[in-house]
C-alpha cells in the first residue's frame, strides 16, 4: 500500500551524491511523491558503488540505489535554456526543491532562490552544501573526510601517536541529510499556518559540529585539549570493544552505578574500588586506561560475545555486540521487526536494503519503500506532461514576506525523555518554536546533568554538565514523582493539552507508571507518542539496556570506524544518540503532517538501533547488492584519491580529497609536476606511497595557508580543528553556529546551533536550558490546575521538588 505519512507533499531533488538525495529519500520513503533530476550522465552516486561482479553499471551502484529509493526519474540538463524552462514548469506544480548546493553557487547557475520563487512563490527551497550558504567558506569544496576535518570529527577519532580518522561510512553527509529532512518538513509545517515558501540552508560542517559537541564543550566547560583516543568511548570510567573467543564485545557503562556492576560482572571489582582507578576518565586519557583494558581483555578473552552480551544485558549491565555488516543483517530484533526490506530491481534484481525504523501499532498501512529509478525511467510520463501545465505569471521575484512565525509555535510537547536521544529530538522541535515541557523529578533526575560536572563554578554539579545545559535550550523544566499516583495524575492534566508525549524508557516504564499509549489516548484522542528504545518495544530484546555507545556498536558504525586492517574504534562522539534523536524528529514531524490531514494520533515505536543503521545504509546495500563489507579502511574513499589526513607544522593535521582527476592534477602540480603520470589512476593513487609523499609535503606547510591554497585550486581540504579552532572558525561565526548563552553559576558558554537557517522565518528562541524544577510553580497552578494546598503537599512529599537557584 502507497506510504501515507507525506502522501500530499511533492518534491524535485536535483541534487546528488549522498546529503541532499539522502534527505530527499526519507521523504519519499515516508510517502513524498519525490521526483530526482539527474544530469544526462547521471547522479556521481552512479560511479561510487560498489558494484557486483566487477562491473561498473550506473544501474547497479548500491550507492546510487540506497540513496534513491522512493523516486521517480527524469534526466535534464540544467545548464541549458530548456532545461531550465522545463525545470521552471516543474516548479510550479511542486513544493519542495531539494538541491546540493550553496545558494551562490546555485546563483551562479541561473537557480537563485529568487528565481524559484518566480516560478513558484510558495516553493520551499532546501540547500545542502560542505559549509553552507553565506559566509567566507561558503564556496569551499568538501567531502565526508573534509567534514569530519573541519567539524570537530576527527580531533578525537584515532589513537595517539597515528593519524587523526574520518569516521566510518559517509556519515556526516547522511547526519545532514537527516537533518536537511527535519528542516524541510518544519518548513512545511510553517507554510500549513502562514501559506508561504521558504529558503532552508543547511551546512555539513555544522551537522558535524553538533554530533561532534564535545570538542567545543569540553574546551569551555573544563579547559580540555584532549588527543584522540577513541580506542575508548565515553562513558563512567571508560567504554571499550574488546575481542573475545568469537567476535567483538562492547563494553559499556554510562553511569558510576553501570561502571561497578561492570567491574563485578567481569570479577574485577577491584577496578571499581581500588583508589589507584578512582578518577580514570576517557576525557583525560592516561595509562590506566591500557591497564584497564588489559584487564578486561583477559577476562572475557575465552567466552563469546554473544554470550557475555546477554549475560550482562540480564544484569542490566549495557554491552554492546560489534557485528560487522553480515551480522547486522542476522541480528534478531532486525528480524523480529521485519526491518530490512527485500526491493526487486529490473536491472540489478534483488536487493536487501535498511528499511523504516518505526512500526506503528494497529496500522493497516504498513509502509514500504519503492525501487530507485533507472536513468530517464520517467521522461515520458513526467516531462511529457509539461505542455498542459500552465506557469504562473512573473511576479517580484526581490518582494520577500515579513518574517514568518516559526514552523511550531502552538505545538505543546510533553518529554519525559533523558540523556540523549530524546531531548536531541525535543530540541529540535523547542527550536522550532514548540513549547516543550521537560518532565524530570527529585528521585531520578535527568542522567546528563550528572554527566561531566565541572568544578570551579558556584553552580551545583547538576546545573553545570555541558551536554544537559547544551540539549534542553528552550524548554520548560517541571519535577514530578511517577511513581506517586499523585504525579501521574498531575502529569494527565498536562496530556488534555499536549500533542506530543516524548519518552525513551525501555517499554516496561511507561506501563507501570500507568502512562501506556492507550492510556493516553483516551484523555487526548489525537495525541502522538512516541517511544526512542534502543531495540523497538516489540521484540525479544524489549528490556535490554541501550544508549549511544551500544547503538553505534550494534548499528554497524564501528564495523566502518578505525585504521585499516584493524580492529574497531569508537567514533569519539556520543555515539548514536544524534542520529536516532534526528530521525525521531524526522519521524515525529511526519506524523504531525499527517496528523493535519486526517485529525488522527499514534503511538510511534521507534528503534534507535535502526534509526543509527539507516545512516550506513550504503554499506548495507553494498554487501546485498554487491558482496561488499568494506570494513575499516582508515581515511580512503572507494572513488575519491588520493585522500587522506596529513601531518602539518605546530602538530597540526589537513584533511585532503582529490574527487577528481583534475583535483588530483592541481594537487600534483603543486607537489611535484612528474607525479601526475606516476598515479595515473584511482587504484595507484590509493597507495601508501603516495600519502606518504604527500605528507613530508604537507608537514612544511601552515595548516590554515595550506587550506586557503588548496580551496583556491578547487581541492577539497579543511583542518582537523579542535575546541578553541571551532570557536573561532570565521565560517561558523558567520553563520551563528554556536549559541551564546549564560547560565546562574557558570559564565557565558557557546553551544552547537542547528544546522539549518531559515531565510523567512522569524529567529529562533535562546533560552537557556531550565534550573531543575524551575518551572513547576508556573505549569502546575497555571495549566495543570494545582491548588495552593496541593502545592504545599507535593512540595513536602517530593512528589514535586526544585533546585534552590530556582526557587529563588
Amino acid at each position: 500500500m502507497q506510504n501515507s505519512y507525506l502522501n500530499n507533499l511533492k518534491v524535485l531533488d536535483i541534487s546528488q551524491g549522498v546529503a541532499g538525495p539522502f534527505c530527499a529519500k526519507l521523504l519519499g520513503d515516508l510517502g513524498a511523491d519525490v521526483v530526482k533530476i539527474e544530469p544526462p550522465e547521471g547522479d556521481i552516486s552512479r560511479q561510487y558503488g560498489p558494484f557486483p561482479d566487477g562491473t561498473a553499471d550506473p544501474e547497479k551502484s548500491a550507492s546510487f540505489f540506497f540513496f534513491n529509493t522512493s523516486k521517480r526519474g527524469v534526466v535534464l540538463d540544467l545548464e541549458s535554456a530548456d532545461g531550465k524552462d522545463a525545470l521552471a514548469r516543474l516548479v510550479t506544480e511542486y513544493d519542495v526543491v531539494i538541491a546540493g548546493e550553496s545558494e551562490e553557487i546555485l546563483r551562479g547557475r541561473g537557480l537563485s532562490y529568487e528565481d524559484f520563487r518566480g516560478w513558484n512563490p510558495n516553493i520551499i527551497l532546501t540547500t545542502i552544501s560542505g559549509f553552507g550558504s553565506f559566509g567566507p567558506h561558503s564556496e569551499y569544496q568538501s567531502s565526508h573526510l573534509v567534514a569530519g576535518a573541519m567539524g570537530g570529527f576527527s580531533t578525537y577519532c584515532g589513537v595517539p601517536d597515528r593519524e587523526p580518522l574520518q569516521t566510518g561510512g559517509a556519515t556526516s553527509e547522511t547526519l545532514t541529510g537527516a537533518f536537511a529532512a527535519v528542516a524541510t518538513s518544519l518548513a512545511v509545517a510553517g507554510r500549513a499556518q502562514h501559506g508561504g515558501g521558504e529558503h532552508v540552508d543547511v551546512s555539513i560542517q555544522e551537522a558535524v559540529l553538533v554530533c561532534a559537541s564535545f570538542p567545543t564543550l569540553t574546551y569551555e566547560y573544563a579547559g580540555l585539549l584532549r588527543d584522540r583516543y577513541s580506542s575508548v568511548g565515553g562513558g563512567a570510567g571508560a567504554c571499550y570493544m574488546v575481542p573475545t573467543r568469537e567476535g567483538y564485545i562492547g563494553l559499556n557503562a554510562l553511569t558510576r552505578a553501570q561502571w561497578d556492576m561492570m567491574c563485578r560482572f567481569l570479577d574485577l571489582e577491584y577496578i571499581a574500588t581500588d583508589p589507584y582507578f578512582e578518577d580514570v576518565s576517557w576525557n583525560k586519557p592516561d595509562e590506566r586506561l591500557e591497564e584497564i583494558r588489559a584487564a578486561f581483555c583477559e577476562a572475557v578473552k575465552d567466552r563469546t560475545a554473544a554470550d557475555l552480551f546477554h549475560e550482562a544485558q540480564g544484569d542490566r549491565v549495557p554491552f554492546g555486540l560489534v557485528p560487522d555488516l553480515s551480522g547486522v543483517f542476522s541480528l534478531p530484533p532486525h528480524l523480529e521487526r521485519k526491518f530490512f526490506q527485500k526491493i526487486s530491481h529490473p536491472v540489478a534484481g534483488p536487493v536487501t536494503i535498511p528499511g523504516i525504523p518505526f512500526n506503528i501499532a494497529g496500522r493497516d498501512d504498513q509502509l514500504t519503500i519503492q525501487r530507485p529509478p533507472l536513468l530517464g525511467e520517467h521522461n515520458d510520463e513526467i516531462l511529457g506532461a509539461l505542455d498542459s501545465v500552465t506557469p504562473i505569471p512573473e511576479n517580484d521575484p526581490n518582494t520577500l514576506d515579513e518574517p514568518s512565525p516559526l514552523p511550531l509555535k502552538g505545538l505543546r510537547v510533553l518529554d519525559l525523555s533523558m540523556f540523549f536521544a530524546g531531548p536531541v529530538c525535543s530540541q529540535i522541535l523547542a527550536d522550532a518554536g514548540a513549547d516543550v515541557i521537560k518532565v524530570e523529578s527529585v528521585q531520578r533526575i535527568d542522567g546528563w546533568r550528572a554527566s561531566i560536572a565541572r568544578e570551579g563554578f558556584t553552580a551545583p554539579a547538576w546545573e553545570s554538565a555541558p551536554h544537559f545545559n547544551w540539549v534542553n535550550r528552550n524548554k520548560r523544566d517541571i519535577t514530578l514523582n511517577l511513581t506517586d499516583p499523585r504525579g501521574v495524575k498531575i502529569l494527565k492534566r498536562l496530556v488534555r493539552d499536549a500533542d506530543v508525549v516524548m519518552e525513551n524508557y525501555t517499554p516496561r516504564v511507561m506501563d507501570k507508571f500507568g502512562l501506556g499509549f492507550e492510556t493516553l489516548r483516551e484523555i487526548k484522542p489525537d495525541i502522538i507518542m512516541i517511544s526512542l528504545g534502543g531495540f523497538g518495544s516489540d521484540v525479544t530484546w524489549r528490556d535490554y539496556v541501550a544508549f549511544g555507545m551500544s547503538t553505534e556498536q550494534m548499528s554497524g558504525l564501528s564495523n566502518l570506524t578505525g585504521y585499516e586492517g584493524e580492529g574497531p574504534l569508537f567514533t569519539g562522539t556520543t555515539g548514536g544518540d544524534i542520529y536516532s534523536g534526528v530521525m525521531g524528529a524526522h519521524v515525529l514531524l511526519a506524523a504531525l503532517h499527517e496528523r493535519r490531514v486526517t485529525g488522527k494520533g499514534q503511538h510511534i515505536n521507534l528503534s534507535q538501533m535502526e534509526a543509527c543503521n539507516l545512516y550506513i545504509g550504503d554499506a548495507m546495500t553494498g554487501l546485498s547488492l554487491a558482496g561488499v563489507d568494506p570494513g575499516r579502511t582508515g581515511n580512503k574513499h572507494a572513488l575519491f584519491a588520493p585522500q587522506g589526513i596529513y601531518p602539518c607544522l605546530a602538530d597540526r593535521w589537513i584533511g585532503i580529497s582529490c574527487r577528481t582527476t583534475d583535483e588530483w592534477q592541481n594537487l600534483a602540480n603543486l607537489i611535484d609536476p612528474e607525479l601526475a603520470p606516476r598515479f595515473p589512476d584511482v587504484e595507484t593513487r590509493q597507495q601508501k606511497e603516495l600519502d606518504s609523499i604527500i605528507g613530508g609535503w604537507t608537514i612544511e606547510r601552515d595548516a590554515d595557508a595550506l587550506m586557503s591554497e588548496l580551496q583556491a585550486f578547487g581541492i577539497a581540504a579543511g583542518v582537523v580543528q579542535n575546541g578553541p579552532d571551532l570557536l573561532r572558525d570565521p565560517q561558523l561565526k558567520a553563520r551563528g553556529s554556536l549559541l551564546v548563552q549564560d547560565r546562574p553559576g557558570l559564565r557565558e558558554m557557546h553551544y552547537p546551533n542547528q544546522p539549518y537557517r531559515f531565510r523567512n522565518a522569524m529567529i529562533p528562541p535562546n533560552m537557556r536550558a531550565p534550573l531543575l524544577g524551575e518551572h513547576c510553580l508556573e505549569v502546575l497552578t497555571q495549566e495543570a490546575d494545582v491548588s495552593d494546598e496541593e502545592l504545599g503537599e507535593l512540595f513536602i512529599d517530593d512528589v514535586i521538588g526544585m533546585d534552590p537557584i530556582a526557587s529563588r
